[in-house]
């Protein structure tokens, strides 16, 4: 009996031995997704299990995810202030992460190796497309250029009339994908072709395109499509169902699975049937899938979030706040952009009811996350 106890402990204290080693190795992961990319570079060189470990897909995303301080916003708007008449399209990086100084920013297409057509940040990769058939991805902080090998388009690069960008993890595959897709236009006709587009898949893995095109476009209107937004393995965009109409617009969620290669639509809140398009910004809130939406009626905010899948929760709305008439996007601890109606972009905390005054006049405003990423482009 004597015996049958002492190895029973025994066997008992090497469980705990090995559930100690797993939960210090978890901690020490979990600490290191939130270093800055700068530190991390200069960790690759402590052992190979770190190296191995900051060029692994989950990591990379997990380090995405976490939120690290060095998080930064890009504001893109159309600039008026010094010429009225010929408007110029801005890209500003705020340097100071906390936005605490609002006046320390620089021209984020000074950054660039590349400035034309730029899109993104998509998880932490600025998309520069060359002419529609040449992309680059750029990695800012890490400095990685990447060319990707050149597509194979069903027309000539001059009708090309919209691109549609998606970039995600395969969760099921442990590596990133990127989705193209293009809509072409008939210059003849005047007209555009919206049953003859045409989708990519890009794979990291071996670096190659591959056609894709298993889905009915025909009723969405991709030409008015902004970015993408990704979360737990699918890529999704705010689109609207059937003609685009500038008073209102049925808008659907656009989603594609990265692992499963579907193609899915998703009904939003159904209070997005009663509202202009300008009045709702689609994003991530708290980790979940939501709409910012103004209510022109009472002059407030509500904030709708899906939780749950196909499942739309209002979280809250706003006091009602005048002089303001347009949502711009969401940004940390709750705090969520808006316009002013005389072109101004303000920050609003809902906790504290405080509104900034960003001192930025202009119109068409547009905020992403500058996130650093680990995400390399060699090889």
């Amino acid at each position: 009996m004597t015996k049958t106890l002492k190895t029973e402990n025994l066997d008992a204290d090497k469980i705990m031995a090995t559930n100690n080693g797993n939960f210090f190795e978890d901690m020490v992961v979990e600490i290191l997704s939130k270093f800055p990319v700068k530190s991390l570079l200069r960790f690759r060189c402590v052992c190979k299990s770190w190296y191995e470990l900051f060029e692994s897909p989950s990591f990379i995303s997990k380090h995405l995810k976490a939120g690290n301080s060095n998080t930064r916003l890009i504001l893109r708007y159309v600039d008026s202030s010094d010429d009225p008449e010929f408007p110029r399209l801005r890209d500003c990086l705020f340097l100071d992460p906390t936005l605490a100084n609002i006046s320390l920013e620089e021209d984020l297409l000074l950054l660039m190796p590349i400035d034309d057509h730029l899109r993104g940040p998509f998880e932490g990769l600025f998309i520069m497309f060359i002419g529609g058939d040449e992309i680059a991805l750029y990695n800012r902080a890490t400095r990685d250029l990447k060319f990707l090998p050149k597509l194979t388009l069903i027309d000539n690069l001059e009708s090309i009339y919209t691109i549609m960008f998606g970039l995600g993890l395969d969760p099921k595959c442990n590596y990133y994908k990127l989705v193209y897709i293009v809509t072409y236009h008939d210059s003849e006709l005047g007209e555009v072709l919206n049953d003859s587009r045409q989708v990519f898949i890009y794979s990291f893995s071996d670096n190659s395109w591959r056609n894709f095109q298993v889905f009915e476009f025909g009723t969405y209107d991709l030409n008015e499509v902004l970015d993408c937004t990704y979360h737990n393995g699918a890529c999704h965009w705010l689109v609207p169902f059937g003609p685009f109409h500038p008073l209102c617009c049925h808008y659907v969620i656009l989603s594609f699975d990265m692992s499963d290669e579907v193609f899915e639509e998703i009904q939003g809140p159904n209070c997005l049937l009663e509202i202009a398009p300008e009045h709702t910004v689609f994003g991530l809130y708290n980790d979940s899938l939501s709409f910012l939406v103004f209510d022109e009626r009472e002059s407030c905010f509500d904030i709708w979030t899906m939780k749950e899948r196909y499942h739309w929760t209002k979280e809250f709305s706003t006091t009602p706040i005048l002089a303001v008439d347009a949502p711009i996007g969401f940004w940390k601890n709750d705090t969520f952009f808006i316009g002013s109606n005389t072109e101004e972009l303000l920050l609003y905390d809902p906790n504290s009811e405080e509104i900034i005054d960003f001192q930025h006049k202009g119109c068409c405003f547009t905020i992403f996350f500058d996130k650093e990423s680990l995400f390399t482009l060699k090889g």
